[in-house]
């Protein structure tokens, strides 16, 4: 990584995420011969659900971990605003932050894509 801020590719958003899986297919082409499109998109939905299913379950634990009271939405207990504080703050930064990390280390640029894709092809007889 050259170090500056345009290569960590923050792509964190869920569209972002969909323009990465061609990329890993064709990599995974040209490092292992075989075109494992269907695998690929197989695990991206599986992650993709197990956040979906994670995002729904981990806020209701930590309200009832922090004693949210629903009747009372006025006024809570300084253990549940400060898990309110830590569901709508601190806990999408972490993940933002491992987002970022993890990104950082994707190392395939548009003009290595570009070179994977025409070996690609140069191999491929139709």
């Amino acid at each position: 990584m050259n170090g500056n801020l345009s290569n960590l590719k923050f792509r964190v958003r869920r569209g972002d995420l969909y323009s990465l899986v061609p990329e890993v297919i064709s990599y995974g082409e040209y490092k292992i011969g075989k075109r494992i499109s269907g695998i690929v998109n197989a695990l991206t939905g599986i992650f993709y659900k197990t956040g979906m299913a994670l995002g729904g379950i981990v806020p209701g634990l930590v309200l009832a971990y922090v004693a949210f009271d629903k009747d009372n939405v006025v006024t809570q207990s300084d253990m549940a605003e400060k898990g309110i504080q830590w569901l709508l703050a601190v806990i999408p930064a972490i993940l933002l932050l491992l987002a970022m990390y993890v990104i950082s280390k994707y190392e395939l640029d548009d003009a290595t894509i570009d070179k994977i894709n025409r070996e690609i092809e140069s191999k491929v007889n139709y």
